[in-house]
Order: structure tokens, then C-alpha cells, then sequence
């Protein structure tokens, strides 16, 4: 089953991305014969369009489920994870419906709270053959930023959700960020933070 998924624009929020969050879940029918007890959840992540930026690119390692709402992330048990090999995602070229796929990542059929978005760190010396993993560019300008995010490669960013997993069918979860209200810039330091605002969306 294909996800389609439309972003909604308006003036005041001209910027969505990463979105690391409007993101979606439909549970699609899977496989026929008997009950099953495992199900799959597929994911992507979407955006719409900035404001006050040309690029914002992040780099995701894991995304992480859990079924209880107040796990902490550093807890080791409870945890299912989808490790994503290294990719440089820009936020702002997945709009108006484009999705980038993260992945799959077979579950145990039940009710699920949390999702963990795990963060790449920046190389100390980035350079072109090795660019920052998460970094913004300014409208009208060309050099890349640094984007700190606090907790984003340790415990990850908790995101509010809460789906089902079927046995036996899929679920499908979009990641829509919005990157107006996601970067921070740090006062007069010219510095920016990234705290993900990210919707679940069914």
C-alpha cells in the first residue's frame, strides 16, 4: 500500500520540517491465512515549506517504539529499534506530498506510546567529503550551520504517538516536522538548536 500524504501550508507556518512532526499511521491489510502475532511498521518522513531557510538537512541513526508512554530512553529494555544506515536527509525537498522511506521494522502485535527519534552526531571537522549531519543554510547564503541537538543522539527525541500494530498487517507512520518551530535560534550567538515539533498523524 502506497501512503500518500498532502502538506498543509499557511502563511504563519511557512516552514515544516523534521518534521522530525505531523506524521501518519494506517494500519494496511498484510499477508491472508491465519491470525499472526507479529506485524510491521513501515516509516517515512515528510515536511513543508520554510521560512528563512534554503536547507535543513539532519541525519537519523534509529527510530525507536516503545509501549509505554514514560519509558526513559536510556532505559536498555522495552525497546524496539530501526537502525537506518547513515543519510543526509534535507527536510525542506521532501514537501508537498513527497516522503523519504526510513524503513521497516517487524513488531510484536499491541499498542504502541512512544517513538524515539535517534540523532548522527557532527564530525568534529566536517568537510565536503564528510558535511555535517544536521545543519541548517540560511536563505540567501551558501555556508552550513551547525545544528545543535541537545539529547538528540543519546536518549533520541521523544515524539508523542500512539498506534496498533496488527498481526499480520502493516502500519504505516509518517514523520512531519516543522522546522519553523523546530530550529531555535540561540539569542546573539549565532548558534541554532534543534527541538523537533513532530506530528503523528493517522
Amino acid at each position: 500500500m502506497q501512503t500518500k500524504h498532502t502538506s498543509r501550508i499557511s502563511k504563519t507556518l511557512s516552514w515544516t520540517g523534521l518534521g522530525l512532526l505531523a506524521t501518519g499511521l494506517v494500519a494496511c491489510g498484510g499477508g491472508g491465512g491465519g491470525a499472526s502475532s507479529t506485524g510491521t511498521l513501515k516509516l517515512a518522513m515528510t515536511d513543508a515549506p520554510a521560512c528563512g531557510y534554503d536547507h535543513v538537512y539532519v541525519t537519523v541513526n534509529k527510530i525507536r517504539v516503545n509501549q509505554s508512554a514514560t519509558a526513559d530512553g536510556s532505559e536498555p529494555t522495552g525497546w524496539s529499534e530501526l537502525s537506518i544506515p547513515a543519510q543526509r536527509i534535507d527536510l525542506l525537498s521532501l514537501t508537498n506530498g513527497v516522503l523519504q522511506e526510513l524503513g521497516s521494522l517487524p513488531l510484536p502485535a499491541g499498542t504502541y506510546q512512544q517513538v524515539r527519534l535517534v540523532l548522527a552526531d557532527n564530525p568534529a571537522n566536517p568537510s565536503g567529503a564528510n558535511p555535517l549531519a544536521n545543519a541548517l543554510v540560511l536563505s540567501g547564503t551558501t555556508d552550513e550551520i551547525a545544528l545543535s541537538t541537545p539529547s538528540g543522539q543519546q536518549s533520541g527525541y521523544k515524539l508523542q504517538a500512539r498506534f496498533d500494530v496488527l498481526g499480520g498487517q502493516v502500519a504505516d507512520m509518517v514523520l512531519d516536522f516543522d522546522a519553523c518551530r523546530s530550529i531555535v535560534k540561540a539569542g546573539a550567538s549565532g548558534r541554532y538548536n534543534l527541538k523537533p515539533v513532530v506530528s503523528v498523524i493517522q
